[in-house]
């Protein structure tokens, strides 16, 4: 949301809605919301799972209140009618055409954006909360939006995760690769604007109490709140997907609650309010439930269009397509959704301010005469945006670095990020590496060992290498590769065991890989019945001697078993 600028309100009563209501949707619902997540983990729900859904049904679904703003609000319409005409064209039409063309210029764009109109939004907050109080002062606006800017922004370049993934995408659009000591001098400048401008803010809060002015109370906890519930979500939490998601939920309640009260007010107070407002935002419970619904039915295409192209059997060539545009559309939906919410809800407008319960005179918010044509000083700020989007799909039509290049880069940016090592594991394994895949694979697990994906795939390379080195006749280094991926997942001995029980009477000799390879892990408790598999794949390869050797072992270990007793009974009088 835009920031409100000169407006007071002297009633004094400093609450938007009551203690009760603010704490819970606007100030302290951070409290709420970690323990929700938390619950999802604990119940097996997988982060990627939990991003997914809520990031659509949330996420995106909080773009529709917007949207029925700006085309349901007919004075609205009209007086941005060029705006909200030529916007979806060129957003959408940029949008679509990049993720067909399987560009990644907009989502760059998307995600830089979407931290920006996060700071907004909590910045909205804040001025809202002062002008319930009536402090309204230039300088403390200024520096509330620098306050927000220093530590929104902060928040994202002291995360080693933010700062992986915004240079992954910038490379993938053939931008510059930064190295460790420019992000190590960004983070010292950062940290020295973020004590300059708190000191700064600090200072200031003091003058305004001096003053007989003092700022919201409740803005002041709920800028602590917000700053440390984005730098816990960015810097300190180790999965970016719950990052995202815990942010985003924040994010989307403040939004939806303040939209609903606005609307519900402009119903109550507005004759001119269109007949689907008026019917839809009423004060009660059924109202509500269906304005969330509506949020949700919005945020559930995304998941909905996805499935769809898996079930509806569309050749992969055009579900590929169709799955580019269906993304392109997604993010155009965020863009506008950013673009929209800069203007619409500005608290500078009398209407707007209105409907927010914050009073004030007209003088209070009057703007100083422009110096240029309002349409000059928009299509000025698009620039921001065209410019250097144009260039970064310039640079990545001409040319991006191979993926393993780029993950090298990448992993050599942060060493100490298990994400980056993986990727790089990953990049390697495609491309026929596996022992350098090894090695960064082994990284990644030795930085964090509670990934099930990293585990998996390390295990998996383990026995590539070790059946592998079985082949080559180096039997020391595959039982020790083989032995590490048994006692990183376990159940890839069953796995690998009915894997050789498939192939023998296809294949007994990879067969018998499986099988060696089994034994080579020396799992506890299973070696028995793979001795005894293993004699059947040799005997069927005409190995009799060696199939008696290994049938005797296994026979050994279950002598009560009768098929283990006359397998070797077969095996000798065929040797004889």
């Amino acid at each position: 949301m835009a920031q409100p600028a000169g407006t007071t309100d002297r009633s004094g009563r400093g609450w938007i809605i009551g203690p009760a209501q603010d704490l819970l949707l606007f100030v302290a619902t951070p409290i709420l919301i970690l323990p929700a997540v938390l619950s999802l983990g604990w119940a097996g729900v997988s982060s990627f799972a939990v991003n997914k859904w809520i990031m659509a049904l949330g996420g995106m679904g909080h773009h529709l209140p917007g949207m029925m703003r700006a085309y349901g609000d007919r004075g609205l319409f009209r007086r941005f009618k060029t705006r909200f005409v030529v916007a979806p064209v060129l957003i959408g039409g940029a949008c679509i055409s990049c993720s067909a063309a399987g560009l990644h210029t907009m989502v760059l764009a998307a995600y830089l954006w979407g931290v920006w109109h996060g700071l907004m939004q909590t910045h909205g907050f804040l001025r809202i909360y002062d002008a319930k109080v009536g402090s309204m002062g230039r300088t403390t606006a200024r520096l509330d939006l620098a306050f927000c800017a220093s530590w929104f922004l902060g928040g994202v370049v002291f995360s080693d995760l933010r700062v992986d993934y915004v240079q992954e995408i910038i490379l993938s659009c053939g931008g510059p690769m930064l190295t460790a000591d420019l992000v190590s001098g960004l983070r010292s400048v950062m940290g020295g604007a973020l004590v300059l401008v708190t000191a700064t803010y600090v200072v200031n809060i003091v003058a305004r109490c001096r003053a007989g002015a003092p700022p919201s109370p409740i803005k002041l906890t709920l800028a602590v709140t917000s700053v440390g519930w984005w730098w816990y979500a960015n810097v300190y939490v180790a999965d970016i997907l719950i990052g995202l998601v815990l942010f985003e939920v924040f994010h989307d309640v403040q939004y939806l609650a303040i939209v609903w009260l606005f609307n519900r007010s402009r119903v109550e107070k507005d004759p001119g309010v269109g007949s689907f407002s008026k019917m839809l935002f009423r004060r009660g419970a059924w109202y509500v439930a269906a304005y969330v619904g509506l949020v949700c039915l919005y945020g559930a295409i995304g998941p909905w269009s996805e499935t769809s192209l898996t079930t509806q059997g569309i050749s992969s060539p055009n579900a590929g397509i169709a799955g580019r545009i269906m993304a392109g559309l997604l993010t155009a939906s965020a863009l506008l959704h950013f673009y929209y919410d800069g203007f619409i809800w500005k608290v500078r407008e009398t209407s707007t301010r209105k409907n927010l319960g914050i009073r004030g005179d007209e003088a209070d918010t009057a703007s100083a005469p422009a110096r240029w044509a309002p349409g000059l000083v928009h299509a000025a700020k698009w620039l921001v945006l065209v410019i250097p989007a144009g260039l970064l799909v310039a640079a990545e039509l001409g040319g991006t670095h191979p993926a393993p290049h780029q993950a090298q880069l990448l992993a050599s940016l942060s060493p100490d990020l298990p994400s980056a090592q993986l990727r790089l594991g990953i990049a390697l394994k495609q491309e026929g590496d596996v022992e350098g895949a090894l090695g960064a694979l082994d990284a990644a697990h030795a930085l964090d060992q509670t990934q099930e994906e990293t585990r998996g795939l390390l295990a998996l390379t383990l026995i590539e290498l070790g059946e592998l080195r079985l082949r080559e006749g180096h039997q020391e280094q595959a039982e020790e590769y083989l032995h590490r991926a048994y006692l990183l997942e376990r159940g890839l001995v069953g796995k690998m065991h009915d894997e050789g029980r498939f192939l023998l009477p296809r294949d007994a000799a990879e067969a018998a890989w499986r099988f060696k390879a089994v034994l080579a892990m020396k799992p506890e408790g299973q070696l028995a019945p793979t001795y005894l598999s293993l004699a059947l794949a040799l005997e069927q390869q005409g190995k009799r001697a060696e199939a008696l050797r290994y049938a005797r072992i296994g026979q050994r270990m279950v002598p009560q078993d009768q098929r283990a007793a006359n397998l070797v009974k077969r095996l000798s009088s065929r040797g004889s």
